[in-house]
Protein backbone atom coordinates (compact mmCIF):
# COMPACT_ATOMS: atom_id res chain seq x y z
CA UNK A 1 0.00 0.00 0.00
CA UNK A 2 1.08 3.29 -0.65
CA UNK A 3 0.38 5.84 1.93
CA UNK A 4 -0.50 9.40 2.05
CA UNK A 5 2.05 10.40 4.84
CA UNK A 6 4.47 8.12 6.42
CA UNK A 7 5.23 9.58 10.65
CA UNK A 8 8.25 8.24 12.23
CA UNK A 9 8.06 8.21 15.99
CA UNK A 10 5.03 8.06 18.44
CA UNK A 11 5.79 10.33 20.71
CA UNK A 12 3.21 13.41 20.97
CA UNK A 13 4.44 14.96 18.18
CA UNK A 14 4.29 12.19 15.69
CA UNK A 15 0.75 11.03 17.16
CA UNK A 16 -0.59 14.36 16.78
CA UNK A 17 0.43 14.58 12.80
CA UNK A 18 -0.89 11.10 12.91
CA UNK A 19 -4.26 11.88 14.37
CA UNK A 20 -4.92 15.11 12.58
CA UNK A 21 -4.07 13.71 9.11
CA UNK A 22 -6.10 10.69 9.42
CA UNK A 23 -8.68 12.34 10.52
CA UNK A 24 -8.50 14.91 7.50
CA UNK A 25 -8.72 11.85 5.09
CA UNK A 26 -5.58 10.92 4.42
CA UNK A 27 -3.91 7.43 4.64
CA UNK A 28 -1.22 7.38 7.14
CA UNK A 29 1.66 5.33 8.69
CA UNK A 30 2.28 5.60 11.82
CA UNK A 31 5.98 3.66 13.18
CA UNK A 32 7.98 3.30 15.86
CA UNK A 33 10.84 1.39 16.84
CA UNK A 34 9.24 0.45 21.01
CA UNK A 35 6.29 -1.48 21.67
CA UNK A 36 3.39 0.75 23.42
CA UNK A 37 3.40 1.92 25.72
CA UNK A 38 6.87 2.50 26.48
CA UNK A 39 9.18 4.85 28.15
CA UNK A 40 10.64 7.90 27.43
CA UNK A 41 12.95 9.97 30.22
CA UNK A 42 11.09 13.29 31.17
CA UNK A 43 9.50 14.69 33.45
CA UNK A 44 6.28 14.77 32.68
CA UNK A 45 4.63 17.87 33.06
CA UNK A 46 1.96 18.45 30.35
CA UNK A 47 0.87 22.75 30.46
CA UNK A 48 -2.73 23.62 30.67
CA UNK A 49 -1.81 25.63 27.48
CA UNK A 50 -0.59 22.48 25.92
CA UNK A 51 -3.32 20.11 26.70
CA UNK A 52 -5.83 23.14 24.99
CA UNK A 53 -4.13 22.14 21.84
CA UNK A 54 -5.84 18.71 22.30
CA UNK A 55 -9.35 17.88 21.08
CA UNK A 56 -9.64 15.06 24.08
CA UNK A 57 -10.11 15.35 27.61
CA UNK A 58 -6.29 14.03 29.22
CA UNK A 59 -8.15 12.86 32.32
CA UNK A 60 -7.36 9.10 31.59
CA UNK A 61 -3.73 9.89 32.19
CA UNK A 62 -3.84 12.67 34.53
CA UNK A 63 -2.01 11.55 37.54
CA UNK A 64 -1.87 15.02 39.61
CA UNK A 65 -2.56 18.43 38.78
CA UNK A 66 -0.69 20.91 39.88
CA UNK A 67 -1.48 24.69 41.61
CA UNK A 68 1.93 25.57 42.60
CA UNK A 69 5.73 25.86 43.04
CA UNK A 70 8.00 24.98 45.93
CA UNK A 71 10.81 27.42 45.40
CA UNK A 72 14.63 26.81 46.98
CA UNK A 73 17.63 28.32 45.61
CA UNK A 74 20.78 26.19 45.52
CA UNK A 75 19.35 23.48 47.69
CA UNK A 76 18.34 26.20 50.52
CA UNK A 77 15.59 28.45 51.64
CA UNK A 78 13.21 29.94 49.23
CA UNK A 79 9.36 30.35 48.82
CA UNK A 80 6.19 29.07 47.75
CA UNK A 81 3.29 30.31 45.07
CA UNK A 82 0.01 28.94 44.16
CA UNK A 83 -2.16 29.53 41.77
CA UNK A 84 -6.32 29.89 42.00
CA UNK A 85 -6.30 27.48 38.91
CA UNK A 86 -4.24 24.26 37.73
CA UNK A 87 -0.97 25.09 35.70
CA UNK A 88 -0.29 21.82 34.49
CA UNK A 89 -0.84 18.37 34.72
CA UNK A 90 1.52 15.47 35.49
CA UNK A 91 1.79 12.23 33.74
CA UNK A 92 3.98 9.26 32.75
CA UNK A 93 5.12 9.17 29.64
CA UNK A 94 4.38 5.96 28.87
CA UNK A 95 0.97 6.21 29.54
CA UNK A 96 0.61 9.85 28.09
CA UNK A 97 2.51 8.87 24.87
CA UNK A 98 0.21 5.62 24.43
CA UNK A 99 -2.92 7.65 25.13
CA UNK A 100 -1.96 10.03 22.03
CA UNK A 101 -1.06 6.95 20.07
CA UNK A 102 -4.79 5.40 20.42
CA UNK A 103 -6.26 8.49 19.46
CA UNK A 104 -4.43 8.70 16.15
CA UNK A 105 -5.17 5.27 15.65
CA UNK A 106 -8.78 5.34 16.41
CA UNK A 107 -8.63 8.40 14.24
CA UNK A 108 -7.41 5.70 11.28
CA UNK A 109 -4.10 5.87 11.04
CA UNK A 110 -1.96 2.53 10.48
CA UNK A 111 0.41 1.75 14.01
CA UNK A 112 3.30 -0.32 13.13
CA UNK A 113 5.51 -1.10 16.20
CA UNK A 114 9.08 -2.72 16.80
CA UNK A 115 10.11 -1.08 13.36
CA UNK A 116 13.17 0.29 13.87
CA UNK A 117 14.46 2.05 10.48
CA UNK A 118 17.00 0.78 8.08
CA UNK A 119 17.11 3.32 4.91
CA UNK A 120 15.18 6.06 3.41
CA UNK A 121 14.88 6.79 -0.45
CA UNK A 122 13.21 10.01 -1.28
CA UNK A 123 12.00 11.27 -4.81
CA UNK A 124 10.20 13.86 -5.54
CA UNK A 125 7.10 12.80 -4.90
CA UNK A 126 7.49 9.51 -3.20
CA UNK A 127 9.13 7.75 0.12
CA UNK A 128 10.72 4.46 0.09
CA UNK A 129 11.33 3.25 3.87
CA UNK A 130 12.95 0.25 4.68
CA UNK A 131 13.04 -1.19 8.10
CA UNK A 132 13.82 -4.51 9.58
CA UNK A 133 12.47 -6.77 7.03
CA UNK A 134 9.69 -4.69 5.48
CA UNK A 135 9.59 -1.85 2.72
CA UNK A 136 7.02 1.29 2.96
CA UNK A 137 5.84 3.92 0.28
CA UNK A 138 4.76 7.26 1.02
CA UNK A 139 4.25 10.19 -0.61
CA UNK A 140 5.34 12.43 2.32
CA UNK A 141 7.72 11.77 5.39
CA UNK A 142 7.51 13.20 8.97
CA UNK A 143 10.40 13.27 10.81
CA UNK A 144 9.15 12.95 14.65
CA UNK A 145 11.45 10.69 16.29
CA UNK A 146 13.14 12.89 18.69
CA UNK A 147 16.29 14.25 20.06
CA UNK A 148 18.34 11.12 18.86
CA UNK A 149 16.28 10.64 16.21
CA UNK A 150 17.61 9.24 12.61
CA UNK A 151 14.74 9.97 10.07
CA UNK A 152 15.83 13.10 8.92
CA UNK A 153 20.07 11.72 8.83
CA UNK A 154 18.88 8.60 6.88
CA UNK A 155 16.82 11.07 4.77
CA UNK A 156 19.96 12.98 3.74
CA UNK A 157 19.14 15.58 5.61
CA UNK A 158 21.49 17.94 8.55
CA UNK A 159 19.77 18.65 11.37
CA UNK A 160 22.40 20.80 13.83
CA UNK A 161 20.99 21.32 17.24
CA UNK A 162 22.42 22.51 20.77
CA UNK A 163 21.86 20.27 23.58
CA UNK A 164 20.71 20.67 27.28
CA UNK A 165 21.76 17.93 29.43
CA UNK A 166 19.10 16.18 31.52
CA UNK A 167 18.93 12.84 34.39
CA UNK A 168 16.25 12.16 36.33
CA UNK A 169 15.04 9.33 38.37
CA UNK A 170 12.02 8.27 40.78
CA UNK A 171 11.58 7.39 44.47
CA UNK A 172 8.14 6.16 46.19
CA UNK A 173 7.78 7.59 49.61
CA UNK A 174 7.44 5.41 52.34
CA UNK A 175 4.28 5.23 54.49
CA UNK A 176 2.29 8.37 53.92
CA UNK A 177 2.47 10.57 50.11
CA UNK A 178 3.72 14.01 51.23
CA UNK A 179 1.43 16.53 52.21
CA UNK A 180 3.97 19.35 50.64
CA UNK A 181 3.73 17.37 47.46
CA UNK A 182 0.03 16.82 46.57
CA UNK A 183 -0.49 20.33 44.20
CA UNK A 184 3.12 21.47 44.10
CA UNK A 185 6.03 20.80 42.50
CA UNK A 186 9.46 21.59 43.60
CA UNK A 187 12.20 23.76 41.87
CA UNK A 188 15.51 24.56 42.42
CA UNK A 189 17.32 27.31 40.98
CA UNK A 190 21.03 28.01 41.15
CA UNK A 191 23.08 24.81 41.35
CA UNK A 192 23.23 23.92 37.78
CA UNK A 193 24.18 26.29 35.39
CA UNK A 194 21.27 27.68 33.02
CA UNK A 195 19.04 24.73 34.47
CA UNK A 196 17.31 23.60 37.46
CA UNK A 197 16.16 20.66 39.25
CA UNK A 198 13.16 19.72 40.07
CA UNK A 199 10.38 17.45 41.95
CA UNK A 200 7.11 16.24 40.37
CA UNK A 201 5.02 14.55 42.44
CA UNK A 202 2.80 11.32 40.43
CA UNK A 203 0.27 9.62 41.29
CA UNK A 204 2.15 7.15 43.85
CA UNK A 205 5.84 8.47 43.66
CA UNK A 206 7.83 10.90 42.97
CA UNK A 207 10.02 11.90 39.59
CA UNK A 208 13.29 14.19 40.64
CA UNK A 209 15.41 15.15 38.01
CA UNK A 210 18.31 17.83 37.04
CA UNK A 211 18.75 19.74 33.56
CA UNK A 212 21.22 22.03 32.80
CA UNK A 213 23.99 22.89 30.05
CA UNK A 214 26.48 20.46 28.88
CA UNK A 215 29.36 22.15 31.15
CA UNK A 216 27.82 20.49 33.90
CA UNK A 217 29.54 17.04 32.72
CA UNK A 218 30.52 14.51 34.66
CA UNK A 219 29.42 16.65 37.53
CA UNK A 220 25.97 16.17 36.87
CA UNK A 221 25.40 12.42 38.60
CA UNK A 222 26.62 13.96 41.37
CA UNK A 223 24.60 17.10 41.45
CA UNK A 224 21.29 14.77 41.00
CA UNK A 225 22.55 12.90 43.93
CA UNK A 226 22.52 16.21 46.02
CA UNK A 227 19.07 17.18 44.47
CA UNK A 228 17.22 13.92 46.02
CA UNK A 229 19.32 14.36 49.16
CA UNK A 230 18.19 17.87 49.33
CA UNK A 231 14.21 16.64 48.88
CA UNK A 232 14.93 14.15 51.93
CA UNK A 233 15.46 10.83 50.09
CA UNK A 234 18.18 8.24 50.22
CA UNK A 235 19.56 8.24 46.34
CA UNK A 236 19.95 4.57 46.91
CA UNK A 237 16.87 4.28 46.53
CA UNK A 238 16.30 5.71 43.00
CA UNK A 239 14.98 3.93 40.58
CA UNK A 240 13.57 4.30 36.75
CA UNK A 241 17.32 6.69 36.71
CA UNK A 242 18.00 7.66 33.18
CA UNK A 243 19.89 10.65 30.91
CA UNK A 244 18.41 12.30 27.98
CA UNK A 245 19.54 15.36 26.11
CA UNK A 246 16.69 18.19 24.88
CA UNK A 247 17.60 19.85 22.15
CA UNK A 248 17.55 23.36 21.50
CA UNK A 249 16.72 24.78 17.97
CA UNK A 250 19.53 26.83 16.03
CA UNK A 251 18.65 29.39 13.34
CA UNK A 252 20.31 26.89 10.68
CA UNK A 253 17.94 24.02 11.83
CA UNK A 254 15.71 22.54 9.15
CA UNK A 255 12.25 22.25 9.35
CA UNK A 256 11.47 21.10 5.86
CA UNK A 257 13.44 19.78 2.79
CA UNK A 258 11.15 18.12 -0.26
CA UNK A 259 8.84 15.76 0.70
CA UNK A 260 10.50 16.06 4.35
CA UNK A 261 8.59 17.23 7.32
CA UNK A 262 10.27 17.58 11.00
CA UNK A 263 7.98 18.08 13.95
CA UNK A 264 8.64 18.77 18.10
CA UNK A 265 11.73 17.72 19.43
CA UNK A 266 12.92 16.28 15.96
CA UNK A 267 13.37 20.02 14.77
CA UNK A 268 14.37 21.37 18.37
CA UNK A 269 11.24 22.91 19.17
CA UNK A 270 11.64 23.41 23.27
CA UNK A 271 11.02 26.35 24.91
CA UNK A 272 14.11 26.76 26.77
CA UNK A 273 12.91 28.82 29.79
CA UNK A 274 10.73 26.10 31.21
CA UNK A 275 12.16 23.21 29.34
CA UNK A 276 8.37 22.50 28.20
CA UNK A 277 9.11 20.59 24.35
CA UNK A 278 5.51 19.22 24.48
CA UNK A 279 3.41 21.95 23.48
CA UNK A 280 6.42 22.66 20.16
CA UNK A 281 5.23 18.88 19.86
CA UNK A 282 1.65 19.12 19.76
CA UNK A 283 1.70 22.11 18.03
CA UNK A 284 4.16 21.27 15.47
CA UNK A 285 2.27 17.70 14.60
CA UNK A 286 -0.96 20.01 14.24
CA UNK A 287 0.69 22.69 11.73
CA UNK A 288 2.39 19.61 9.86
CA UNK A 289 -1.16 18.11 9.14
CA UNK A 290 -2.79 21.20 7.60
CA UNK A 291 0.19 21.50 5.25
CA UNK A 292 0.57 18.31 4.52
CA UNK A 293 -3.31 18.17 3.76
CA UNK A 294 -2.77 21.46 1.47
CA UNK A 295 -0.01 20.00 -0.08
CA UNK A 296 -1.45 16.27 -0.99
CA UNK A 297 -4.97 18.03 -2.04
CA UNK A 298 -2.83 19.66 -4.87
CA UNK A 299 -3.81 23.42 -3.65
CA UNK A 300 -0.26 24.35 -3.08
CA UNK A 301 2.80 22.63 -5.14
CA UNK A 302 5.30 22.19 -1.84
CA UNK A 303 5.48 22.32 2.30
CA UNK A 304 6.71 25.48 2.20
CA UNK A 305 3.85 27.02 4.34
CA UNK A 306 4.63 24.45 7.43
CA UNK A 307 7.90 26.39 7.32
CA UNK A 308 6.32 29.46 7.31
CA UNK A 309 3.57 29.21 9.79
CA UNK A 310 6.55 27.86 12.41
CA UNK A 311 8.56 30.89 11.53
CA UNK A 312 5.65 33.01 12.22
CA UNK A 313 3.85 31.54 14.81
CA UNK A 314 5.94 29.61 16.99
CA UNK A 315 9.58 30.17 16.82
CA UNK A 316 9.23 33.92 17.64
CA UNK A 317 7.50 32.45 21.08
CA UNK A 318 10.99 30.21 21.67
CA UNK A 319 13.15 33.19 20.55
CA UNK A 320 11.86 35.56 23.78
CA UNK A 321 11.81 32.30 26.33
CA UNK A 322 15.56 32.01 25.07
CA UNK A 323 15.62 35.79 26.08
CA UNK A 324 13.85 35.35 29.18
CA UNK A 325 16.06 32.55 30.45
CA UNK A 326 19.35 34.00 29.19
CA UNK A 327 18.38 37.51 31.92
CA UNK A 328 16.54 34.57 34.43
CA UNK A 329 20.26 32.61 34.55
CA UNK A 330 22.41 35.57 35.59
CA UNK A 331 20.94 35.70 38.59
CA UNK A 332 18.25 33.29 38.91
CA UNK A 333 17.80 33.77 42.68
CA UNK A 334 17.22 37.27 42.68
CA UNK A 335 15.05 36.90 39.11
CA UNK A 336 12.66 34.49 40.98
CA UNK A 337 12.69 37.03 44.58
CA UNK A 338 11.87 40.01 41.87
CA UNK A 339 9.41 38.52 39.97
CA UNK A 340 7.30 35.52 41.54
CA UNK A 341 7.63 36.23 45.74
CA UNK A 342 4.66 38.62 44.96
CA UNK A 343 1.52 37.04 43.82
CA UNK A 344 0.04 40.07 42.77
CA UNK A 345 0.95 43.75 41.63
CA UNK A 346 2.08 45.48 38.62
CA UNK A 347 5.11 43.79 38.45
CA UNK A 348 3.44 40.12 38.37
CA UNK A 349 0.93 41.40 36.39
CA UNK A 350 3.45 42.69 33.97
CA UNK A 351 5.97 39.59 33.89
CA UNK A 352 5.78 37.98 37.88
CA UNK A 353 3.86 35.78 38.72
CA UNK A 354 0.28 36.44 37.52
CA UNK A 355 1.59 36.49 33.83
CA UNK A 356 4.01 33.12 34.60
CA UNK A 357 0.36 31.27 35.64
CA UNK A 358 -1.28 32.98 32.42
CA UNK A 359 1.58 31.83 30.14
CA UNK A 360 1.37 28.81 31.31
CA UNK A 361 -2.13 28.44 31.31
CA UNK A 362 -2.71 28.55 27.39
CA UNK A 363 -4.12 32.16 28.81
CA UNK A 364 -1.58 34.66 27.86
CA UNK A 365 1.62 34.55 24.85
CA UNK A 366 5.50 34.92 25.47
CA UNK A 367 4.79 37.74 22.25
CA UNK A 368 2.51 39.55 24.54
CA UNK A 369 5.25 40.40 27.25
CA UNK A 370 7.70 41.76 24.08
CA UNK A 371 4.72 44.14 22.97
CA UNK A 372 4.14 45.54 26.58
CA UNK A 373 7.92 46.24 27.16
CA UNK A 374 8.70 47.16 23.84
CA UNK A 375 11.70 49.35 24.91
CA UNK A 376 13.22 46.77 25.91
CA UNK A 377 12.58 44.20 24.00
CA UNK A 378 13.98 46.06 21.59
CA UNK A 379 17.38 45.95 23.27
CA UNK A 380 17.14 42.34 23.49
CA UNK A 381 16.29 41.65 20.11
CA UNK A 382 19.68 43.21 19.07
CA UNK A 383 21.90 41.48 21.75
CA UNK A 384 20.08 38.47 22.59
CA UNK A 385 19.78 36.75 19.00
CA UNK A 386 18.72 33.05 18.03
CA UNK A 387 22.83 32.42 17.54
CA UNK A 388 23.37 33.41 20.80
CA UNK A 389 22.87 30.36 22.69
CA UNK A 390 27.11 29.19 22.57
CA UNK A 391 27.54 32.81 24.14
CA UNK A 392 25.21 33.14 26.56
CA UNK A 393 25.74 29.75 28.08
CA UNK A 394 29.52 30.57 28.77
CA UNK A 395 28.63 33.41 30.66
CA UNK A 396 25.99 31.74 32.71
CA UNK A 397 29.01 28.56 33.13
CA UNK A 398 31.53 31.22 34.52
CA UNK A 399 29.02 32.93 36.89
CA UNK A 400 27.45 29.92 37.97
CA UNK A 401 30.67 27.58 38.98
Amino acid sequence: MRYDVIVVGGGPAGSTAARECAARGMSVLLLDKATFPRDKPCGGGITLRAARLLPFDLAPVVERSIRGLDLTFSRRGGFARDAAQPLFHLVQRNRFDHFLVEQAVKAGATLRERTPLREIERERSRVIVRTGSETFEGRTLVAADGANGETAKRAGLTVPRWRILALEGNVTPSGRFPERWQTRVGIDLGAVPGGYHWLFPKGDHLNIGIGGLPSVGSALRRKFEEAVRSYGFDPAALWGVRAAPLPIRRPDTPLIHGNLLLVGDAAGLVDLLTGEGIYGAIWSGRAAATHLAAHLDGKVSDLEGYRQEVERELIPELQIAFQMWSLFHLAPAVAANLLWRRSNGPLSRLIGWTRFCRLTQGEDRYRNIRKDLRPLWSILDLVLRPAAFPFASKIFETFQR
